[in-house]
């Protein structure tokens, strides 16, 4: 698997390998370096590829073409020249990005075939889509005046995966859940540097596919953003100019696609506010003002509005709140008396708790600071209750492991029902989490050798309700470390947090993304901590840490050089809301 985050960086006139030992310290966090780079820290070299030369072969012809599509920046001009004239008026290298690890022999004749191997196909937003882990690429030669080109080829960037993890960049495009109560981040790649904004509008303004409306919706007009470049002013304002009819745009569609807009474009750090039109008409945010600030569509964030940051845990029974070194009695029920409960999952404003009972077998929940609050019973006899998690419309979603057959519940206004969850119902799952926002489920599958983290979409009606799933993706993992899972979470709602025993004495924190993309991410990183760590404290919302537990003993992942008090004795089932 590759390492997105460690990236190479070229600089103008050389390129410098540097190389040195590194000492395994004997106790502690052991931190893996990561390399981050924005949107504007593109490598500096450019590369202007040669064009063809007279009396090439087939193979050579080829072998240029698939050089010139590595031309920096991000240029097709001199790929279009390997080409008939034909071909190259049709080629649409936007419609796919294909990466490869290794290129093999190309066969020789006018049907040149080259063998990849690695294989990920991204589509035109810059979504993944599949792993392979080999293919050949057929490409079609003929003679155009005297002149071998290529005449027949896939619509597609056809790269190797060094150059993509140099030139683009994993973002999030930002849609509506079916209800439109919530915005959902869809992971993807976009070229760096200065195509970066245009690339983020193109792909948030291509509509996702009709399979996946009731999973999330968009509400820019199809067509809008053709040929579209997105210019910033030295002021950092952004003018997103799209075409069509401005007549189809009433004001509560501006909005939702100013919300959009701008939880898209702020990814970008030059960006301090956005104006949008539509066939020349403005579209003004909440004030009037054309231009809209950073902070328009904050009642959609997908880590909930108005989220608690504090923790909650349970001490001697009792559940308790606050900060990691000053937990205190809440004044709710489960605050006050034991009511033989081992775990809880809180509400995202900190208001109502899920617990689950000593047994596994029953759910309790009740507010967390009003003391003759009713304490209420959703779920009775279960078999084997897993930590319960709440999304941004108040459900409880519940694993009940089930003695190796588990089942998905959900809790709805008190009401509990059974959902079908393919991939997940009737299998060993043994731990299951929900986005906030409730458009993911990512759970781990028990295997007879091996765990798997698997993610899965969840689908709604445009009332909100769960109408199914998607298929489960495997999230990617390398194959070195302990087979089983120690723990998952949260560490942004496209992200998650995998904890494994890599020896019996150092353990790895690893960051995956939730659409199964390989390569880590450069915001987690991988973290590796000597010790028996057994779980994972972790919030999506950035900038809260994330803590990792071993016993009492607590390591900051956020802030390794920072100590972190031992938990009190007593203290089980520390977690954030959500």
């Amino acid at each position: 698997m590759r390492t997105r985050a460690l990236r190479v960086v070229l600089l103008a006139g050389a390129a410098v390998l540097l190389a040195g030992c590194v000492q395994m310290p004997s106790s502690g966090p052991v931190e893996v370096p990561e390399v981050t780079a924005s949107a504007d820290d593109v490598p500096g070299i450019s590369f202007d590829p040669r064009p063809p030369q007279a009396g090439q072969s087939p193979s050579e012809i080829v072998a240029g073409f698939l050089e010139a599509m590595k031309a920096t920046p991000l240029s097709a001009t001199v790929a279009r020249q390997f080409l008939t004239a034909k071909a190259a008026d049709a080629w649409v290298p936007e419609e796919q990005i294909i990466t490869y690890s290794e290129l093999g022999d190309t066969t020789e004749g006018t049907l040149a075939r080259v063998p990849l191997s690695d294989v990920n196909r991204y589509d035109a937003r810059g979504a993944w889509q599949r792993t392979q882990a080999s293919t050949r690429l057929s490409l079609r030669l003929v003679e155009e005046d005297g002149e071998w080109r290529i005449d027949e080829l896939p619509d597609a960037l056809i790269v190797p995966e060094s150059w993509f993890d140099d030139w683009y960049e994993r973002v999030s495009l930002y849609f509506f859940d079916p209800a439109s109560e919530v915005l959902v981040p869809e992971p993807v790649f976009v070229p760096r540097g200065e195509q970066f904004a245009s690339s983020l509008v193109r792909g948030l303004v291509a509509r996702p596919d009709d399979t996946d409306q009731d999973v999330a919706r968009t509400y820019f007009p199809p067509g809008s953003a053709d040929g579209l470049a997105v210019p910033i002013s030295s002021a950092g304002i952004a003018s997103v100019a799209l075409t069509g009819d401005p007549d189809a745009v009433d004001e509560e569609t501006a909005q939702r696609m100013l919300a959009q807009l701008v939880w898209t474009l702020r990814q970008e750090p030059r960006i301090r506010a956005v104006e949008l039109s539509v066939g020349g008409r403005a579209y003004g945010g909440p004030g009037g003002s054309t231009q809209v600030n950073l902070d328009v569509g904050s009642a959609y964030d997908p880590n909930g509005v108005g989220s608690s940051t504090d923790l909650f845990a349970l001490d001697g029974g009792r559940l308790v709140s606050g900060s990691i070194g000053g937990l205190e009695e809440t004044a709710g029920p489960l605050g006050q008396d034991e009511f033989g409960v081992r775990s809880v999952g809180v509400d995202l404003t900190g208001s109502r708790v899920a617990a689950v009972t000593d047994s596994g077998t029953d759910l309790l929940v009740a507010p967390t600071e009003a003391p003759a609050g009713e304490v209420t019973r959703p779920v009775v006899g279960a078999v084997d209750l897993a930590v319960p998690h709440w999304d941004h419309r108040d459900r409880i979603w519940l694993l009940d492991r089930g003695a190796g057959r588990a089942r998905v519940v959900v809790v709805t206004d008190g009401s509990a029902v059974p959902v079908d969850v393919p991939g997940l119902t009737g299998r060993a799952v043994t731990q299951l989490l929900v986005s906030r926002d409730g458009s993911r489920l990512v759970a781990v599958v028990r295997g007879a050798k091996a765990d798997r983290v698997v993610s899965a979409r969840v689908r709604h009606d445009m009332a909100g309700a769960v109408v199914g799933f998607t298929p489960v993706v495997t999230l990617p993992l390398p194959a070195e470390g302990s087979p089983r899972i120690r723990d998952i979470g949260w560490r942004s709602p496209t992200t998650v947090a995998v904890l494994r025993d890599l020896t019996e004495d150092l353990s790895e924190v690893r960051t995956v993304s939730v659409d199964g993309s390989p390569g880590e991410i450069g915001s987690g990183g991988t973290i590796r901590l000597r010790g028996p760590t057994r779980r994972l404290v972790s919030t999506p919302v950035d900038l809260v840490e994330v803590y990792a537990l071993a016993g009492r003993a607590v390591t900051d992942l956020t802030r390794l050089e920072r100590p972190v008090p031992d938990l009190s004795r007593g203290i089980t089932s520390l977690t954030y809301v959500g």
